[in-house]
């Protein structure tokens, strides 16, 4: 029967470093008697039992049923409840080679350690309350991050910004059942100043709700990186701003055209942000069939795209597929390529003359680009909130944030309507429910059990 998260007397280990060869891998352990467990494999097992914890202690990590020496290792201790976990703790490093690490996880299962599931070391420092469900979920997050603007916004939330926005939002709803509730009792006592407070505290929760939930977007862009996407008949240089961004030498250049008959990707750094960007195939009508079918494809990445740059050969100029393409995408960055060359006619208002060839002039364009993803990233969010603004990026709490607004619009709905305190109340609760659930303050246990399993191991 296989282990259930809530298992939490075993004691578990799991690499906590990436799999494959490296300098030094990290063999995390954790539970009640983690220490004496793995003492039993350490050259210097007194050492070990005696130290106190964030102690490191040098020795070598042994195989107690042959005695045989496995690695040259260093065990950092950690004793409860001062741990991650809350519980005791030992991380093995170790060289980092597979066939170590292997050893060392085949030996410590011996001495009955179980494999961590994914994310359990999170997972038990939630339930000895060292963290709450947003702050692990950052965790995740931070692990995650691919560009500056995703580390940034996941470490805001790990340090508790986040949770306490949130419990600010819980409490207003919290006294504000109690308050009714008091009413509910004593009905005499109620009078137009409490009719007035009431409303406004609900306008002031929902109005808080609203700026996380209208975070969401730009969030969930800087964890999951944009999609840019270059668009333009062929020959118009697509390839050679491809390359320019990547740095290298990815999509083949020719004077040909109709070279790129499919789209390719890379994954880049553009500024703060991730970025998945997109050479397309040249946007023309074809009769050979697998040129149609790359142009088909790039018509649908570019329904999808976040930003997209279109190019036009400036020596050739503009023509009627040009014009109807930026007329229908009036976000495009319009670009005037080969703006190097004599012969390049002048850029028309509106286009952004450029070399995809220029190296050295690609920094200011660049910075233009850096430009409209921080204006994309920002576009839902309210004005005066851009960098002081705690976003989130989960799918999950986005779901439950307008679940609470829900409710509380429903509550709004019924008092205005002179509906009973009771509804009232009901609806405030389902509000203050919903917020519960994304600290993980009121979630079922298979729902975290879902939240952890997305992790990684060792985390």
């Amino acid at each position: 029967m296989p282990r259930s998260y809530f298992d939490r007397n075993t004691p578990i280990a799991a690499l906590a470093t990436l799999e494959g060869r490296s300098a030094l891998a990290v063999v995390r352990t954790t539970g009640a008697n983690a220490i004496e467990l793995v003492a039993r494999c350490f050259s210097n097992r007194q050492a070990l039992l005696d130290a106190q914890g964030y102690q490191a202690v040098y020795g070598w990590f042994i195989d107690p049923s042959s005695g045989e020496y496995i690695d040259e290792v260093i065990a950092l201790v950690f004793r409860a409840p001062h741990s991650f976990t809350g519980e005791n703790a030992v991380e093995i490093m170790s060289h980092g080679s597979p066939a170590v690490v292997e050893r060392i996880l085949d030996v410590l299962y011996a001495q009955g350690f179980s494999p961590a599931l994914h994310g359990e070391f999170s997972f038990r420092a939630f339930v000895q309350g060292k963290t709450d469900l947003v702050r692990a979920e950052a965790i995740n997050e931070l692990t995650h991050a691919s560009c500056e603007a995703a580390r940034y916004d996941a470490l805001q939330r790990l340090s508790g910004a986040l949770s306490r926005k949130l419990g600010e939002i819980r409490d207003l709803m919290v006294d504000l059942l109690a308050d009714i509730n008091a009413k509910l009792d004593y009905p005499e006592d109620e009078g137009p100043e409490e009719s007035s407070r009431w409303l406004e505290i609900m306008h002031h929760a929902r109005d808080a709700l609203s700026v996380l939930i209208q975070s969401y977007p730009g969030g969930r862009l800087r964890q999951e990186g944009f999609l840019v996407v270059i668009a333009g008949r062929p020959n118009a240089g697509k390839s050679s701003l491809f390359n320019l961004f990547a740095r290298e030498e990815r999509a083949i250049v020719s004077p040909e055209p109709g070279t790129t008959r499919d789209w390719i990707e890379t994954w880049i750094s553009i500024g703060e942000f991730a970025v998945r960007l997109v050479d397309t195939a040249g946007l023309r009508s074809s009769q050979n069939m697998i040129e149609a079918e790359g142009v088909r494809r790039s018509q649908s990445l570019l329904e999808r795209a976040d930003v997209i740059l279109y190019l036009v050969d400036g020596v050739a100029g503009l023509n009627d597929e040009d014009r109807e393409f930026a007329a229908k995408h009036p976000e495009a960055l319009l670009l005037w390529n080969k703006a190097d060359l004599s012969r390049c006619l002048p850029a028309p208002e509106g286009w952004i003359a450029l070399s995809a060839k220029d190296v050295r002039s690609f920094g200011e364009f660049e910075n233009i680009v850096i430009d409209r993803l921080r204006s994309y990233a920002r576009t839902t969010q309210k004005a005066g909130t851009l960098e002081r603004q705690i976003r989130i990026a989960s799918e999950r709490q986005a779901g439950l944030l307008k679940q609470s607004d829900l409710a509380l619009s429903q509550a709004l709905e019924a008092y205005t309507a002179g509906a009973g305190l009771d509804l009232v109340a009901l609806h405030i609760r389902e509000a203050a429910e919903a917020i519960g659930e994304i600290t993980g303050d009121i979630a079922a246990d298979e729902v975290l059990e879902r939240v952890f399993s997305t992790f990684c191991l060792g985390k």
